[in-house]
């Protein structure tokens, strides 16, 4: 189509210029010869710079993996090869994308114009960005725009698919010194030794495989003997250390307030702090999301750094609830302690008065309060505290074995939550 047009272009000039020299000639008026001059002129620079340019681009971090807040320098380089007029770059992030809600503009331009001549170019441009909210964010795709100077021919758009993949780390708040002398109020109940703590070096039998038991405990010899075909794991005594079983709330409920500040965002952040105070107590930490997301429960920093990871890629839903039988399973065999974070609603409720009526567990339910989170957004207003008699009924819901805390962030802060959730679920 483009070739066409300028073929098009290219006619009209020839008959212009065949007219008017025609003319001149015929009427012996030699300024006439200045326009039939001036349009072959036109025609050979058309003809010589006339082609689509070639446009290569690549885009570099200077961090791939950075904290909420961190600012991070992106690099462009461009090449250009061809053509003759102005070149429109738009770099990353661009409007209406998931970066754009991700990613704000800290120092420097993302949309530069420049000029192709006769020679190619070569650019190079720097920019900072600063995240504001965790994730996986994808600094990817620069488009262009080529207006011709002759204007023979129209606009070209295109799209360079090149980027780069950032981490965005949430920011976590954890206590200087690990929190001592810290007793339980509740009275928890008796559970069996073999049914809490890491795997010890103990044999205790062979068993069916379950979703989530590690590939190295798989007795190989057993499996073979099978018929049916079943894998067959060694189960081996358990040492007496506790394991905390986290619970995140995915739902929509849970994105009242701001796409950075919302329930789900500091309930991850109290998670973090959670995990990484229990852990250094010795404890056994897991964590499962109602989008799907599990995190086997084990020990050790090193631990840590998974659950983070999972955390990242944790969204929203629309869709309902859906729990898997084999977190069920693993739940009435580890018989965790639950640590459940909500935003209690009249249309989760029912549902988690289900899961929870269905383990063998207790624990505490975290419910976060979007109230001032959602008043500070509009009006400005900081903190409205209080608890509306709507939750109240709510909380009747949730099975009694299972102490309720409610946090209300811009309110409470992260650490009174840490405190209270660590007073009903750490050993004496």
């Amino acid at each position: 189509m483009v070739v066409k047009e300028l073929t098009k272009a290219h006619i009209i000039l020839l008959a212009l210029s065949a007219v008017t020299a025609s003319v001149a000639v015929l009427s012996t008026i030699r300024t006439l010869l200045a326009a039939p001059t001036l349009a072959i002129l036109l025609l050979f620079a058309s003809m010589v710079v006339g082609d689509k340019p070639l446009v290569e681009a690549s885009i570099a971090v200077d961090k791939h993996r950075v904290h909420v807040g961190e600012e991070f320098e992106v690099t462009v380089n461009v090449n250009v090869k061809g053509g003759f007029g102005l070149i429109l770059l738009r770099m990353p992030p661009h409007p209406n994308t998931q970066e754009a809600l991700s990613l704000e503009l800290a120092s420097g331009n993302n949309v530069h114009v420049v000029f192709k001549g006769i020679r190619p170019i070569n650019r190079t441009f720097k920019y900072r960005l600063r995240p504001v909210r965790r994730g996986r964010v994808q600094v990817r795709g620069i488009y262009y725009s080529y207006y011709q100077v002759l204007g023979l021919r129209r606009v070209t758009d295109g799209l360079i698919d090149v980027g780069e993949l950032v981490e965005v780390m949430p920011n976590v708040k954890v206590a200087s010194r690990p929190i001592t002398g810290i007793r339980p109020i509740n009275i928890r109940p008796q559970v069996p030794q073999i049914a809490i703590g890491p795997p010890s070096v103990d044999f205790r039998y062979v068993r069916r495989y379950e979703w989530g038991d590690p590939y190295k405990f798989i007795n190989w010899k057993a499996t073979a003997r099978r018929v049916d075909g079943e894998v067959m794991v060694n189960e081996y005594e358990r040492e007496g250390l506790r394991t905390v079983l986290f619970i995140l709330d995915s739902g929509r409920w849970m994105r009242y307030g701001t796409w950075e500040e919302n329930p789900l965002e500091y309930s991850i952040v109290a998670i973090l702090s959670l995990t990484r105070l229990l852990l250094r107590r010795g404890l056994n930490v897991g964590l499962w999301s109602t989008s799907g997301i599990y995190v086997y429960p084990s020990f050790g920093m090193g631990h840590y750094y998974k659950v983070l990871r999972a955390l990242i890629d944790v969204e929203t839903r629309y869709t309902t609830y859906r729990v898997s039988p084999e977190v069920l399973a693993l739940i009435n065999r580890l018989r965790p302690i639950i640590v459940l974070f909500t935003n209690l609603t009249s249309s989760n409720a029912p549902f988690i008065r289900t899961l929870l009526g269905k383990v063998p567990s207790w624990g505490v339910v975290v419910d976060v309060i979007p109230h001032s989170i959602v008043f500070r957004s509009v009006v400005g207003v900081e903190c409205v505290k209080g608890i509306s008699r709507a939750k109240a009924k709510l909380y009747k819901m949730i099975p009694s074995r299972f102490t309720i805390v409610s946090w209300d962030p811009p309110c409470d802060g992260l650490g009174r939550v840490v405190f209270r959730v660590l007073t009903r679920v750490t050993p004496r």
